[in-house]
């Protein structure tokens, strides 16, 4: 089996990470977690990752674009924005990070290269962080798009976080414990709802639920694809209300990405209530680091597009929003970039929002 020593090929040691100590061993009741949004790790020039790209492929023009737009804006601004986040946690601390899916961009099209591509990007990502802290990252469609890619990705993905997170990674759903606390990571394309939702329910006896999925689970505010979420098939109608009353009675922190912007809902409803916030470190642009909203206001939620949309689709939306709207209190919602620190004390959870590569909170938002 290919394990993290092997496939990594030293870079860990290289990096400084070495004899982290897994999470699953950690105690103590308050901690602090850095956190990116997608990060679409990619190179110039094109050929370095994408030299067998499938041009066959019908999105084949879009896909060049992104190309284009990640390795823009890794040659400074994404570097900016992961040494900020780098920096606080040299200087408040940071137990974890934990990236939200959507690591590389994929699109390889060939093993060896994507192998490379997820390899280039841990090293690249880790090297700036504290001595020891373990990283994390959940599964995202572009971390195994590609032909052989989906196998070359949970052979890297399942033994690295299992030796990071000191538990058995293994999707569709896993688990681990950090110190009072419950982390659940999930494949947010499985239609098995049912699973994400029995692994929670096995471990009751936690302060604070957390689920960490790249695609979300509330529905976003979106003209285009809103279905392309956790439990967001309409095969998953059963499994989606199950799992919103489960994360309302454990009054849950879900933290997704996928949208590329950056949102927060607090829901209240008759079975408690939760909270989802999503991020995104996609910094496409100079003038999207910015924490100003779009929306703010709860009553707009899930309306924002609907002019964009045909009859059917509207139909649809509204249908799917449904669930989720008579229970948003909170909203908050930008296309923005940025980074992010969670605070996680006996007393709540707060989440700081960091517009590009600032180095002083622009938002703050309470999630438990």
């Amino acid at each position: 089996m290919l394990t993290r020593r092997n496939f990594i090929g030293g870079a860990t040691a290289l990096a400084g990470f070495a004899g982290c100590q897994p999470l699953g061993t950690r105690s103590g009741d308050r901690y602090a977690v850095s956190i990116l949004g997608d990060t679409h790790f990619d190179a110039e020039p094109e050929s370095v990752y994408h030299s067998h790209y499938d041009e066959s492929n019908r999105w084949a023009k879009i896909q060049h674009e992104e190309f284009r737009r990640n390795g823009e804006m890794w040659r400074k601004r994404c570097r900016d924005l992961l040494a900020a986040s780098a920096r606080l946690a040299h200087e408040k601390g940071a137990d974890f990070v934990l990236q939200l899916g959507d690591i590389i961009q994929g699109d390889c099209d060939d093993v060896p290269t994507h192998k490379k591509m997820l390899d280039d990007c841990i090293k690249m990502l880790r090297t700036p962080y504290p001595q020891g802290v373990p990283f994390l990252t959940v599964m995202g469609n572009h971390d195994f798009r590609g032909k052989g890619a989906r196998e070359a990705y949970l052979q890297f993905a399942e033994p690295f976080i299992s030796s990071e997170a000191g538990c058995v990674a293994k999707y569709p759903v896993f688990s681990f414990r950090r110190g009072p606390d419950l982390w659940v990571f999930c494949d947010f394309e499985t239609k098995d709802i049912g699973a994400i939702c029995a692994c929670i329910e096995a471990d009751s006896d936690v302060r604070y639920t957390f689920l960490v999925t790249h695609g979300p689970f509330t529905c976003p505010d979106s003209s285009g694809s809103f279905r392309w979420r956790l439990a967001g098939h309409p095969d998953c109608e059963a499994g989606r209300r199950r799992l919103y009353e489960l994360l309302s009675r454990r009054h849950a922190v879900v933290l997704s990405g996928h949208t590329h912007t950056i949102a927060y809902y607090r829901h209240e409803n008759s079975f408690g209530g939760f909270s989802e916030f999503t991020g995104n470190s996609v910094w496409k642009a100079p003038e999207i680091a910015t924490a100003e909203p779009i929306c703010a206001d709860a009553m707009k939620y899930a309306t924002l597009y609907l002019a964009d949309m045909d009859a059917k689709k509207r139909v649809d939306y509204e249908k799917d929003a449904a669930l989720f709207r008579p229970g948003v209190k909170d909203y908050f919602f930008n296309r923005g970039a940025g980074h992010f620190r969670l605070d996680v004390a006996a007393n709540g959870v707060s989440l700081e929002f960091f517009p590009g590569a600032a180095l002083a909170p622009a938002r703050t938002f309470r999630l438990a």
